[in-house]
This record gives structure tokens, C-alpha cells and sequence, in this order.
């Protein structure tokens, strides 16, 4: 059987990837520095689009 991985992050799964409080993550998701898919009235994130974005803040740093 094929496993499928998933491509998108909950607002939840983001939290705990970037140690950030709920107010943090919605404020973060709202800034539009990443793509963000509303689905009714719950957000996913792309996982490809939020990586890089995470990667271009790291690298932004140096």
C-alpha cells in the first residue's frame, strides 16, 4: 500500500515547528509572508511554500 504524505500544515502543526504561541501564528499566517489556503474557517499552510519561507528568514539572518 502507497503511503501519501501530506502538503499542507495546520495552524497547530506550524505552532509546534516554530515554538510560537496561537496570537503569534495567526498573526504570522495573516502577514501574508506565506501562502496560506483558508477552507472554511480553517487555515492549511503548503509545506513546500512555508519551508522556503522559513529558509530565506534563516538565511536572511546571516
Amino acid at each position: 500500500m502507497c503511503e501519501t504524505q501530506k502538503e499542507t500544515l495546520t495552524v497547530k502543526e506550524m505552532q509546534q515547528i516554530l515554538k510560537i504561541g496561537t496570537n503569534s501564528a495567526y498573526n504570522l499566517i495573516h502577514s501574508k509572508a506565506f501562502p496560506v489556503i483558508k477552507i472554511g474557517q480553517s487555515y492549511r499552510i503548503p509545506k513546500g511554500s512555508f519551508y522556503a519561507w522559513m529558509a530565506n528568514s534563516c538565511a536572511a539572518k546571516r
